[in-house]
């Protein structure tokens, strides 16, 4: 029996998928689960639930020999920071915390690339680079770091466990979220690009990813960085607009205006009583120019699938849902 937090999320619906085609027997940790519908809702066992409730994690964790911890808050917005705090480093407390009273044989931590360390210039990200709290990292990159040391602690405490760590991940899903908004705002059209590099990798390369860890012989604190290729903005930009038969981004965006924009966003947002999709530490981040080595996480057994192709389908799966698509 496997455990899963954040399975009803964007990735987590690609974990789920590729676990019941492996056979396994799944659990699931639900927020509100009335009234909602899952494609694969016959075919699990739903638990009412939520990370920071103690409780109810002990009631789901109860005959579980496996955990995967997906469940997590991704947020950009300064109002929210408390809430990601609590959620990422609370929630991935409460969750080792309950597996090493419930012994539970292996955790799988779902993490980030954000809670990496950071490479010098001209060199590339490994799962050996340190982090460094005097470097720029975002508010999200550190709670996801602050979520790690958590695992850490429970892997002193005697905890088997794994960490994975995506970067850009590329995958139909809702197309006003995650990474799959790019597709929906490049359809629409979009004039500029920056100087930004990053890593990307598919969705279903990082649920395949998270079974081979959980059936693999690691547990010993295990980090994999999880990345297919590196992409500059402009290439990234292009392929997309391509796959969507748009015109690709063609101008690049003034460095000197990133933060005066994002401060314009954010106060927008207060003044509209809203939560800012642009903000300052997201057109930071996309400025970044960070290269990331994914070729660790071959010693799972893992094939990545070429990026061209993801962006296509992501790209097919957009148009074909008509209307629908705005």
């Amino acid at each position: 029996m496997i455990l899963i937090t954040g399975g009803t999320g964007f990735i987590g619906h690609y974990i789920v998928n590729e676990l019941l085609e492996a056979g396994h027997e799944l659990r699931l940790l639900v927020r509100n689960p009335e009234g909602r519908k899952f494609p694969w809702q016959s075919m699990v066992e739903i638990v009412e639930g939520d990370v920071l409730d103690l409780y109810s994690l002990e009631r789901a964790m109860e005959g579980v020999d496996y955990v995967i911890h997906a469940a997590a808050m991704v947020s950009f917005s300064k109002p929210q920071r408390r809430q990601m705090k609590e959620i990422n480093v609370g929630g991935t407390a409460n969750v080792v915390n309950v597996a090493l009273e419930k012994g539970i044989k292996k955790l799988v931590h779902l993490s980030s690339s954000s809670a990496t360390g950071r490479a010098g210039k001209g060199e590339w990200v490994d799962e050996e680079s340190k982090w460094q709290d005097k470097e720029k990292h975002h508010n999200y990159g550190r709670s996801k770091r602050a979520a790690e040391m958590e695992v850490y602690r429970g892997l002193a405490e005697g905890l088997p466990a794994v960490i994975l760590n995506p970067v850009m991940v590329l995958g139909p899903g809702d197309w006003t979220e995650n990474t799959s908004r790019i597709f929906a705002t490049l359809y629409k059209g979009l004039p500029f690009y920056n100087r930004g590099v990053s890593g990307y990798v598919a969705a279903r390369d990082v649920a395949r990813a998270l079974r081979l860890a959980l059936e693999s012989d690691f547990e010993k604190g295990e980090r994999f960085i999880l990345s297919a290729a590196n992409l500059s903005q402009k290439e990234f930009f292009g392929k997309v607009a391509k796959s969507l038969g748009k015109k690709p981004p063609g101008i690049l965006f003034p460095p000197f205006l990133l933060q005066p924009l994002g401060w314009a966003s954010e106060m927008l947002a207060y003044l509209r009583g809203r939560t800012a999709l642009i903000t300052r530490e997201t057109l930071r981040s996309s400025h970044q120019q960070t290269f990331y080595h994914g070729e660790k996480a071959h010693q799972l057994g893992l094939s990545y699938t070429p990026i061209d192709e993801v962006i296509e389908e992501t790209g097919k799966a957009f148009l074909g849902r008509g209307e629908d698509r705005e």
